[in-house]
């Protein structure tokens, strides 16, 4: 029997705990977890654009959001879409924050 595939949100933990499990998954899961992070990463820049069109004021410091998360996912949509494989796993694993040094069972 197969294993089954980890969920996108099973995935989006994983790109921080554990890049290993991350490089053995299927170009296509990477490719669908990198469309979901970037959605993430573009919800959270529009929200200084929802608020404001809702009325409420945002200072100078909010639009940070944007201004940080809309490059990002920007990138993320159009990597999943024409990156090669090699950068969609760039975009996904970050290496200086593999958390699995933290795991009690890591041979030392």
């Amino acid at each position: 029997m197969n294993e089954r595939e980890p969920s996108l949100i099973e995935g989006f933990l994983m790109c921080l705990w554990d890049s290993e499990a991350i490089r053995l998954q299927t170009s296509r899961w990477k490719r669908s977890l990198l469309i979901f992070s970037s959605g993430v990463c573009l919800e959270l820049a529009t929200i200084p654009v929802a608020m404001n069109w809702f009325g409420f004021e945002t200072g100078v410091l909010s639009w940070l959001l944007t201004v940080g998360f809309l490059p990002l996912g920007l990138l993320g949509i159009y990597a999943s879409s024409f990156g090669g494989d090699r950068l969609v796993e760039r975009l996904l694993v970050v290496s200086k924050l593999d958390l699995n040094f933290l795991s009690p069972d890591r041979d030392w």
